[in-house]
C-alpha cells in the first residue's frame, strides 16, 4: 500500500467526481418529472410512508423547538431519540429549517443526488490519496462507486446514503491511522458513520475490521507493529463509537422494546437463494450471487439478488490483477478471500443473521453488498495502475467475466446480452489494442540476450488514445446504467399527497382551533393513505409504522382488531370499533373521500371539499378511571383481535355484565364467475376457495338482525381488494393488508350487507368475515360510568404531564399512554409502581379520594450516553491538542 500524500493540484477532477453522479441522478429525476421538477416523486415504498413523513415532523420540531426526548406526533408517542438515530440523524437534515414548508419534499428529494454526489467525492479522494492520482480515471471510478447498482437500488433508503458515502473517508482514516499514527480522519468520519445511521454504521465496523487484519497480512511490519496497530485501532474505534453514545445508547435500549429483539439465531444449516439446503444448494446459489455483478439488469428495489454491480471494467482489471504477477500473493489471496467471505454471507443464514444486526430482514435484503462494491472497486483500481497487461491476461479476464454473467437467470434476456457482450467486447478490444513493449533475442558472443525495445513515440500516443477510448467507454457505460435504473425506477405520483392538499389543512387548522384550549387529544383519518398520517400532516394521531414501533402496542392494537402485525413492525388504524376508540384517546376522525358513514357516535362539526371533520360524542379522555379488574386483562387473551375481546375489555373497565357487541350468526358465500369454486363453507362467516385461469369476485354476506352500529371482522389469507355493499350500494372499498375490523356505521333491521373480495386467477385463499352489532344501551351506560371520573390534565408538555382525578372508590387509572420503561409515576407527590393494562397502557391504582398524578419521562440511557460522549470527546480532545498541536515556543504549531 502507498503511503497516503498530501494534496496535489487538479481539484476539478474531485469537483467531477461530485457532480456526474449528482447530474446523473438529477437526470433522472427530472426525465421521470420527480420532485421538485414535476408531480410525481421518488417517494418509493417505506420512504412514502415512513422516510419523509418523519422528515417533516422532524423539521417540525426543530423550528418549533420541541423535545427530541419524547413524541407524541407519531403513533400513539414514541420514544423519539430511538427513531431519530436510524431515521434522522444525518446532519444534512438539520437544513430543512431553513427550507420554506412548500419546497420541502423537493428538498428532501434533492439530497439523495447530494449523497450520491458525496459518494463520488469521498471515493475520489480516498483514491486520489492512496494511489497519488487524480485525473479521469479517479472521477470514473468514484462514479462507478456512487452509481453501484446499492446505491441506485436502494437509494430510496435515504437514512443509508450518509454511511455508505463516508466509507471511504473511514478507510482512509484507517489507513493513516495505522501508517502515521493521526486518529483524527479516522475517528471522526467512524463517528460520523455510526452517528448517521447506525445500522448501516455497524457494517461499516465489521468492514473496518476485516480490512484491519487483511492490511496486516499484506503490509504488516512484524508482531510487535501488529500489537500497536491493534491496540490503536481498538483505542480510536470505541473513542469513535464512545462519542456516538448520546445517541446510539438511548436508541440500543430502545430496541429492546421492539420485535427485532424476539429474533433468534439460525441453528440448523440454512441457505438463502439457494432451492435446497445442501452444499449443492450452495453452489448454485453462488453462482446466482456471481451472475449478479453482471450489468443491464434491473437494481433489486425490495426483493432479489444482492446488488453488486458496479461496471464492467472493474471487473475485467480484478480479474488481470489477480492473474498478474506484479500483485503479491498474500494482497490477491486478501481480496479473493474478502469476497468470497462477502457472498457466503449473502447465502449463509447464520451470517447474513450476524449481519444484519443479529436480525432477520423484513424485505430489502442484502444490505451489506456495497462493501463487495468497494472492494471491487478499490482493487479493480489497483488493477488500473498495472504496468504490464499481457494480452493472455486481458483475454482471460473476458473468459471468466462472460462465465460470470451467464450464471445470471437473465442470460438468455435480449438486453442483458447486448449489455454485457457489447460493453466486454469495447473494453476487452481496446485493451488488447493497446502496444506491449516487445522482446528481442541479440545473439552474442557470449550468448543470446533479451532486450526489450521501448515503445515509439507514435506507439505511445496510440496507447495513450486507447486509454482515454477506454475511461470513454467507460463513461457510456455509466451512463446506460443510470438509464437501465430510470427505466425500471417508476416513481410516486404525489398530485395528491398529502390527500386532500389544502382542504386537509384548513379542516386540521379548524380542528386545532377547536381544541385551542385542550391540552392533549387524539384525532386519526378514517382511512390511511401513509402509515404516518400523523407526522405527515402534523397532529397527534395513532397510526405507525416504524422499525421502531413498541411490539406491546402492536399486540395491543391487533387485541383492538385493528390493522396491526409485530412483524411488519406496524399498526394503523381505520374506522372500525367506537369501543376500541374509547380505550385510544380519540376525539376526531377525518375523511377525507367524500364519503361519511351514516353514525350516531361520530358526528360531522366542519366540512370542505371532500374532506369533513367528525367529533366523537362518546370521547374518553387521555386517563380515565375504570373497574380495577381492567389491569390483569392480557392480549394474551385467546380472543385477542375478535368482538369477544372488545366485549370482554368493557366488561373489565365497566362492569357491565352484558355484551356490548352481538355476534351476527348467518352467512351465506357466492362466487360471480364459474372458475372460481369454493371448497368449503361454513354459516360461520368462513369459505375457502380455489379460482382458475379467470378473476372475479367471492362473496361473503349476511342481513342485519337489529339496529345499532355494525362492525365487520375481516381476514383473508390474499392481499385481496374487496368492497362492501349495503343494500346493492358501495360504501367503501379497499385492499386488504392485514386482518382488521372496519365499521359500517348505522344499519337497520334487515339490511343487505355484502363484502366482494376480487379474486385473482389461478389462486387459492381463504376469507373470512365475522360481524357484530353494538349494543347502543349497553355501550351508552358503559361511557357514562368511564365519563364520571376522567383526569383533568392541569399542565403537560413532551416528556411530564400532571393531572387530577377524584375516585369515589378503589379505581385503576387507565391511561393510553404506552409504557416503555421511562415513564414514572407519582401520586399526590409520591412516586408509585405503575401497572401496564394488556401488557403496554399505563395505568395507576388509586384509593378513594382526589388526587394529582403526575408523569414524567426520564431516558435513563440517554443521561448515561450523554455521560459516556462528554467523557469520551474530553479523551479524544486531549489526545488531539497533545498529537496536533503541542505547545511549542509560546505557539501552538502543527506537528
Amino acid at each position: 500500500m502507498e503511503q497516503i500524500q498530501s494534496e496535489r493540484p487538479g481539484r476539478k477532477f474531485l469537483a467531477l467526481a461530485f457532480l456526474l453522479p449528482f447530474l446523473g441522478y438529477s437526470l433522472v429525476m427530472l426525465a421521470g418529472r420527480f420532485s421538485p421538477f414535476g408531480s410525481s416523486s421518488i417517494l418509493y415504498s417505506d420512504m412514502y410512508h415512513q422516510y419523509y413523513p418523519f422528515f417533516v415532523e422532524f423539521r417540525r420540531v426543530l423550528r418549533s423547538g420541541g423535545s427530541l426526548v419524547y413524541n407524541w406526533n407519531l403513533g400513539l408517542g414514541v420514544d423519539y431519540l430511538g427513531l431519530i438515530a436510524y431515521y434522522l440523524a444525518s446532519p444534512l437534515n438539520l437544513l430543512s429549517v431553513l427550507v420554506p414548508e412548500g419546497m420541502l419534499l423537493g428538498f428532501f428529494s434533492m439530497l439523495v443526488p447530494v449523497k450520491l454526489g458525496l459518494a463520488g467525492l469521498f471515493f475520489a479522494i480516498f483514491l486520489d490519496r492512496i494511489f497519488q492520482r487524480r485525473d479521469w480515471s479517479t472521477v470514473l471510478f468514484a462514479c462507478s462507486y456512487a452509481l453501484c447498482a446499492w446505491a441506485l437500488g436502494y437509494q430510496w433508503n435515504i437514512m443509508w446514503l450518509d454511511t455508505f458515502a463516508l466509507l471511504p473517508m473511514v478507510m482512509l482514516g484507517m489507513i493513516s491511522l495505522l501508517q502515521t499514527r493521526r486518529f483524527f480522519l479516522y475517528t471522526v468520519t467512524l463517528f460520523l458513520s455510526v452517528a448517521s445511521n447506525y445500522y448501516i454504521g455497524f457494517f461499516t465496523c465489521i468492514f473496518v475490521a476485516l480490512c484491519f487484519f487483511a492490511y496486516e497480512i499484506c503490509y504488516g511490519q512484524g508482531f510487535r507493529r501488529f500489537l500497536g496497530d491493534l491496540g490503536a485501532m481498538l483505542l480510536f474505534s470505541l473513542l469513535a463509537i464512545a462519542l456516538t453514545a448520546f445517541l446510539e445508547w438511548p436508541a440500543y435500549v430502545a430496541l429492546g422494546t421492539t420485535n427485532s429483539s424476539v429474533n433468534e439465531f439460525p441453528t440448523t444449516f440454512s441457505l438463502n437463494i439457494a432451492s435446497e439446503a445442501s452444499w449443492r444448494g450452495l453452489l448454485e446459489a453462488m453462482g446466482k450471487v456471481a451472475g449478479n455483478t453482471a450489468g443491464g439488469l434491473e437494481p433489486t428495489f425490495k426483493e432479489g439478488l444482492p446488488n453488486l454491480y458496479c461496471g464492467i471494467l472493474p471487473l475485467l482489471l480484478l480479474i488481470q490483477l489477480f492473474a498478474s504477477k506484479e500483485v503479491r500473493l498474500r494482497e490477491k489471496l486478501c481480496t479473493l478471500g474478502m469476497l468470497v467471505f462477502f457472498m457466503l454471507s449473502f447465502i449463509l443464514r447464520q451470517l447474513d443473521y450476524i449481519w444484519h444486526g443479529f436480525h432477520f430482514t423484513n424485505m430489502i435484503p442484502y444490505r451489506f453488498s456495497f462493501l463487495f462494491s468497494f472492494v471491487v472497486l478499490v482493487m479493480a483500481y489497483r488493477g488500473y495502475q498495472l504496468k504490464k497487461r499481457p494480452r493472455w491476461q486481458v483475454a482471460l479476464s473476458m473468459v471468466v467475466f462472460l462465465g460470470l454473467a451467464a450464471c445470471s437467470d437473465q442470460r438468455l434476456d435480449p438486453v442483458f446480452l447486448i449489455y454485457n457482450l457489447g460493453f466486454c467486447a469495447l473494453y476487452g478490444g481496446l485493451l488488447l489494442a493497446q502496444k506491449r513493449p516487445r522482446k528481442v533475442i541479440i545473439e552474442e558472443e557470449d550468448g543470446p540476450t533479451v532486450q526489450i525495445i521501448p515503445l515509439t513515440g507514435k506507439e505511445t500516443h496510440r496507447n495513450r488514445l486507447t486509454a482515454q477510448a477506454l475511461l470513454g467507454v467507460m463513461a457510456l457505460e455509466l451512463a446506460a446504467s443510470v438509464v437501465v435504473f430510470g427505466v425500471h425506477f417508476g416513481g410516486t405520483d404525489i398530485s395528491n399527497y398529502p390527500n386532500g392538499k389544502e382542504d386537509t389543512v384548513r379542516v386540521l387548522e379548524h380542528m386545532k382551533e377547536l381544541e385551542a384550549d385542550s391540552p392533549f387529544y387524539r384525532a386519526e383519518f378514517t382511512h390511511t393513505q401513509t402509515l404516518n398520517d400523523d407526522a405527515l400532516n402534523g397532529f397527534s394521531g395513532i397510526t405507525m409504522f416504524s422499525s421502531s414501533v413498541n411490539v406491546s402496542v402492536t399486540k395491543f392494537m391487533a387485541a383492538l382488531g385493528y390493522g396491526a402485525k409485530p412483524t411488519y413492525n406496524r399498526y394503523s388504524f381505520e374506522e372500525a370499533s367506537p369501543v376500541a376508540a374509547l380505550f385510544l384517546n380519540l376525539k376526531y376522525m377525518i375523511s377525507r373521500n367524500g364519503t361519511v358513514l351514516d353514525s350516531n357516535l361520530f358526528q360531522p362539526v366542519y366540512n370542505l371539499g371532500n374532506v369533513t371533520l367528525l367529533e366523537n360524542t362518546a370521547y374518553l379522555p387521555l386517563g380515565f378511571l375504570t373497574r380495577e379488574e381492567l389491569a390483569s386483562l392480557s392480549v394474551d387473551d385467546p380472543s385477542a383481535g375478535s368482538f369477544q375481546f372488545l366485549n370482554l375489555l368493557f366488561q373489565s373497565a365497566t362492569g357491565l355484565e352484558t355484551p356490548v357487541y352481538r355476534q351476527i350468526d348467518q352467512y351465506t358465500a357466492s362466487s360471480d364467475a364459474q372458475s372460481i369454486s369454493i371448497s368449503q363453507r361454513v354459516t360461520s362467516g368462513y369459505c375457502s376457495y380455489t379460482s382458475e385461469a379467470d378473476t372475479g369476485d367471492v362473496s361473503i354476506s349476511f342481513t342485519v338482525p337489529q339496529d345499532g352500529e355494525v362492525c365487520l371482522d375481516l381476514s383473508a389469507s390474499k392481499r385481496n381488494s374487496f368492497t362492501v355493499y349495503k343494500n346493492g350500494e358501495s360504501l367503501l372499498t379497499e385492499t386488504m393488508s392485514l386482518d382488521q375490523m372496519l365499521s359500517l356505521g348505522q344499519c337497520a333491521t334487515g339490511d343487505e350487507i355484502e363484502v366482494a373480495f376480487r379474486c385473482k386467477a389461478n389462486e387459492t385463499g381463504r376469507l373470512e368475515v365475522t360481524a357484530a352489532v353494538l349494543d347502543n344501551t349497553v355501550f351508552q351506560e358503559g361511557v357514562r360510568f368511564l365519563q364520571q371520573s376522567p383526569m383533568e390534565i392541569q399542565s403537560m408538555s413532551s416528556t411530564s404531564l400532571t393531572g387530577t382525578v377524584e375516585a369515589t372508590e378503589s379505581s385503576l387509572l387507565y391511561t393510553s399512554i404506552p409504557s416503555n420503561g421511562n415513564w414514572h409515576v407519582a401520586v399526590d407527590g409520591v412516586e408509585t409502581e405503575a401497572v401496564t393494562v394488556c401488557g403496554v397502557m399505563i395505568g395507576v391504582r388509586l384509593a378513594p379520594g382526589r388526587h394529582t398524578v403526575t408523569f414524567s419521562y426520564h431516558n435513563d440511557a440517554l443521561r448515561q450516553g450523554i455521560t459516556v460522549s462528554l467523557v469520551a470527546l474530553a479523551v479524544f480532545l486531549g489526545l488531539s491538542a497533545l498529537t496536533y498541536l503541542p505547545w511549542k515556543k509560546g505557539k501552538f504549531q502543527r506537528r
